[in-house]
């Protein structure tokens, strides 16, 4: 059969637009605040019978491996989302945007949990990242964050980008 040239029976190739710091402090703030609702639901469910949920809820200082254990859990929550959501949570479903393995299929659990643990990364040293790797030396914020990099994923704007079919 001979190709006639009709672009309509060619299939669009991928393409892949990142969702602008914008979007992605909005996803934060929103993920982050839900979060913190639902853990403070819990640690108020728990409170009589976990010493830690008390600890925290009367607002003492927690130490550093408690810290960590929040943002682990943290990391979790976001990761369990992605997941079910195939690589959305709920700030990024407020922004149209969606997390993608680099080959703009949605991430899948490992690729999200992956993703969750890199995040236990204290922020500080993803500042370091920034003034050492960026390619905007004007701006804290890195190009490219550490849980994207190194999970191969990025956070793409669903209105810009035409994404593979799965």
């Amino acid at each position: 059969m001979e190709y006639n040239g009709n672009p309509l029976d060619e299939k669009p190739t991928a393409q892949l637009v990142q969702a602008g710091y914008g979007k992605r402090f909005i996803n934060y703030c929103v993920d982050f605040l839900l979060f913190c609702m639902l853990a403070s639901f819990m640690l108020l469910l728990l409170r009589p019978v976990y010493p830690l949920a008390d600890k925290i809820m009367s607002r003492q200082p927690i130490s550093f491996p408690e810290q960590m254990m929040m943002t682990f859990f943290y990391g979790l929550y976001i990761s369990l989302m992605e997941t079910v959501l195939k690589g959305k949570s709920v700030g990024k479903f407020i922004t149209g945007t969606r997390a993608v393995g680099i080959n703009g299929l949605p991430v899948n659990g490992q690729l999200a949990f992956l993703r969750g643990l890199i995040r236990m990364i204290p922020f500080p040293f993803e500042q370091v990242s920034a003034l050492s790797f960026s390619v905007q030396p004007t701006t804290l914020l890195p190009p490219y964050p550490w849980h994207d990099r190194w999970s191969r994923t990025l956070v793409i704007d669903e209105s810009k980008s035409v994404l593979p079919k799965e």
